[in-house]
């Protein structure tokens, strides 16, 4: 139970804030992939966000330099986030949607305990076994439609190599470190990050980058506005916030906010659907797959 003073109050908003960021990320997501490729999206969108978190660091004294002996770390972590989840991440926005994805993904902290089980020894619990049944009904409510799996493949495929990807960032960047700040640390994942992306960019989506030679102008300036969105938003803003709301209240009760993140994903989807006058992919049995998704990681944060 949180104990509400003019201190929580601030830091309950500030998570709120935080995941209503996190959640519309998918939706920008989505937009800007009419028009950038998925390694060039998120190379741009991590640059923009090293820039501004850099920035921060520098400005208030926070900037502080990390010895080579712990890069090695540094790389590790970043190949696994934000490198293969951002981009597997991409492509399953591109492939199955951002509310898909959304809901995929909050699985992350329910699967975590299974590899820190094998690779540490943390003990499962029966409540975190029984959070994985639920939210796996709920998710079937959302992918499967009058008995069909309507979900590509592939796009499913892409999500689980991002969730091992994410988990994989929590045990390594283990290794990083006390000492060093919260900002240096994602200051320096992002450019070791941009150590994989932009490579792959130039490798494998030449053709689309010459390709946007023929996109209009005004397509390519509301795509970047998008990215930087989600740099600012996503990569910044919300990730700072939530910093903020686990100094305050501590990691396990602000771990409960980030189960609301696939329903203010799907509202923010339907309130698109309304205002841009398109056919609304949320359905009732999504509304509550959703939601029995949401009760299944309740569930699995129980004692």
């Amino acid at each position: 139970m949180i104990i509400l003073n003019d201190k929580t109050k601030i830091a309950v908003v500030a998570l709120i804030i935080g995941q209503i960021f996190w959640g519309t990320s998918y939706i920008l997501t989505e937009l800007a992939l009419r028009v950038f490729p998925p390694a060039m999206l998120v190379s741009i969108r991590l640059i923009i966000a090293a820039l501004v978190l850099g920035s921060i660091a520098w400005a208030t004294g926070n900037l502080v330099r990390i010895p080579w002996r712990v890069y090695r770390w540094f790389f590790l972590a970043s190949f696994c986030e934000p490198f293969l989840y951002f981009l597997c991440e991409a492509f399953a926005v591109q492939r199955v949607g951002s509310m898909v994805t959304s809901v995929i993904l909050s699985f992350i902290p329910l699967l975590t305990p299974f590899l820190t089980y094998f690779f540490i020894r943390e003990k499962i619990t029966i409540m975190s076994l029984i959070g994985i049944v639920v939210s796996t009904i709920g998710v079937l409510m959302v992918i499967v439609e009058r008995g069909k799996f309507t979900a590509d493949f592939l796009g499913i495929f892409f999500l689980f190599i991002a969730m091992f990807g994410a988990i994989g960032y929590a045990l390594v960047i283990r290794k990083v470190p006390d000492e060093y700040n919260t900002l240096s640390v994602v200051f320096y994942m992002f450019c070791t990050a941009l150590v994989f992306f932009i490579p792959t960019t130039l490798l494998t989506e030449t053709d689309q980058l010459m390709a946007l030679a023929n996109v209009p102008s005004q397509r390519i300036v509301d795509a970047l506005i998008h990215v930087a969105l989600l740099a600012v938003t996503s990569s910044c803003i919300a990730f700072l916030f939530y910093s903020y709301g686990v100094r305050i209240i501590g990691p396990n009760k602000a771990a409960v906010f980030n189960n609301i993140q696939p329903a203010i994903t799907a509202l923010f989807v339907w309130l698109l659907s309304l205002f841009a006058f398109e056919s609304n992919p949320m359905t009732l049995v999504k509304w509550i797959g959703i939601f029995v998704v949401i009760i299944g990681m309740f569930i699995s944060q129980k004692k």
